[in-house]
């Protein structure tokens, strides 16, 4: 068995994962993790603690319930397990744990807010199904997808697990390359005052940022209005975020980390060929709360690199430079996942893209303001949202736009070359990306922009 997920995860507060919030340490904490660490209580009291080794002692576990933990989640294949107690003592006892190697608060992830998104229609307002809005998918264009690319791969057989807020299975431009769904989320969760869940549950998208990630990835030609980097690809949804409405009345999306761990390590196990995590932001290397969190999130990808899978994350919309302090992108600047800034269509870093050494892996088209919406990312979204009830297709811009671009790209890799591993497919688009920037890898665009055409021809 893959896990033992033992209870709900009941929420009691909400940390955001955006740059300036919450954090991470580097320093390592088992030699005396019980002392000189500020290792405070989570607001929700549960804690993610990871192990020295990629497994669970049960001395380990055992001491950790005799310290009035319960423990909610565990995941052996990686050494990590998810524990509650209400006793403010219990992060620095668990610390002192023989074979405990870091421990930190569990927390929970909403999307970054968007820096603009624009109604493009509403669905069935318009009968036609030709991809008439193709026209205006200039990000798509500029990553090679068009008839040239399309002529050699439309990347049958290869697919893409979306972990997101959902997908809507029914939208004319996903139906034909929708393969299945999965759910999480737990919409019972503790939310702040003022929050409202706005999800019903299931693997449906009640937010739309899923489904207009998916568009982007594998928007089908066969139906619908627009068409994806990878039109024939299968789309796999796997709903790690639930939608609410803030007390500011924002309509946004959010999920606990146990959540997309589990939707990672269940994807990797179903043997999707990538993932795309348009979700992500910056955190502190240097406070303990928050690293536990990275080195669980580097474990649980590089189990999902050894499974062959490649993990496409989003660089964040913070405007950050990640290399100048203890800032780290996570979960894209975990050493198994590439992470992806955006760029506009005039091919300069996008005023929104978080960028910096060892923080961007690649770029991808996400849009900028210099001329909405045009200079935005047309792509699906989910008529059930909060924000526009009926939207079908949507303008948006930002990281999350450009991270589906290269996942489509590495998808077509894996259709074109069966077999290939996730370390095949980023020699390939290391070498074939388009460079905006310094020679080579540079903090902004990485290794370049990622070209589907270049990467099936070179």
């Amino acid at each position: 068995m893959r896990r033992r997920l033992v209870g709900l995860v009941i929420v009691g507060g909400l940390t955001l994962l955006l740059a300036g919030c919450g954090g991470l340490f580097t320093g390592g904490i088992h030699d005396n993790p019980g002392a000189g660490f500020d290792l405070s209580p989570s607001p929700n009291g549960e804690y993610l603690v990871v192990f020295e080794e990629k497994a669970i002692p049960s001395a380990a576990r055992d001491e950790i319930e005799s310290l009035g933990g319960e423990i909610k989640s565990e995941w052996p294949e990686i050494g990590v397990l998810l524990a509650r107690s209400a006793d403010p003592e219990f992060p620095q006892q668990v610390a002192a744990v023989r074979g405990v190697e870091k421990i930190g608060h569990h927390p929970m992830m909403q999307l970054p807010a968007p820096h603009d998104r624009k109604l493009a229609e509403k669905l069935g307002d318009n009968g036609v199904e030709d991809n008439d809005l193709y026209a205006q998918q200039w990000d798509i264009h500029r990553v090679g997808g068009d008839a040239d690319t399309w002529a050699i791969e439309k990347g049958a057989g290869a697919t893409v697990a979306v972990l997101d807020t959902g997908v809507y299975a029914a939208h004319p431009d996903i139906a034909p390359n929708y393969a299945y769904g999965k759910d999480f989320t737990d919409i019972t969760v503790d939310l702040p005052p003022g929050w409202i869940m706005w999800d019903e549950g299931g693997p449906q998208d009640y937010e739309g940022h899923g489904t207009h990630v998916a568009g982007a990835i594998a928007g089908a030609i066969t139906s619908g209005r627009i068409i994806g980097v990878a039109p024939e690809a299968g789309i796999a949804n796997y709903k790690v975020m639930v939608a609410v409405i803030t007390d500011e009345l924002v309509a946004t999306g959010i999920g606990y980390q146990s959540w997309i761990m589990d939707g990672i390590l269940a994807a990797a196990d179903d043997g999707v060929d990538v993932i795309n995590m348009s979700i992500g932001g910056a955190r502190y290397m240097d406070e303990p709360d928050g690293v536990a969190a990275y080195e669980a999130y580097a474990r649980v990808i590089q189990y999902a690199w050894e499974q062959g899978v490649l993990v496409v994350s989003a660089a964040g919309n913070a405007a950050t430079d990640l290399s100048r302090g203890p800032l780290r992108n996570v979960p894209g600047g975990t050493p198994a996942s590439l992470s992806i800034s955006a760029t506009g269509p005039d091919d300069s870093l996008a005023p929104y893209s978080n960028y910096g050494a060892h923080n961007v892996d690649f770029t991808g088209p996400g849009g900028d303001t210099s001329a909405p919406p045009a200079s935005y990312c047309l792509s699906s979204y989910s008529p059930l949202n909060a924000w526009a009830p009926g939207a079908g297709w949507v303008y948006s811009i930002g990281t999350s736009m450009a991270a589906p671009k290269v996942a489509g790209v590495a998808a077509l890799v894996y259709a074109a070359n069966p077999g290939i591993s996730p370390t095949g497919v980023v020699r390939i688009l290391e070498r074939t990306a388009e460079d905006l920037g310094p020679a080579d890898k540079d903090f902004y665009f990485g290794w370049g922009l990622a070209h589907a055409y270049r990467a099936l021809t070179e």
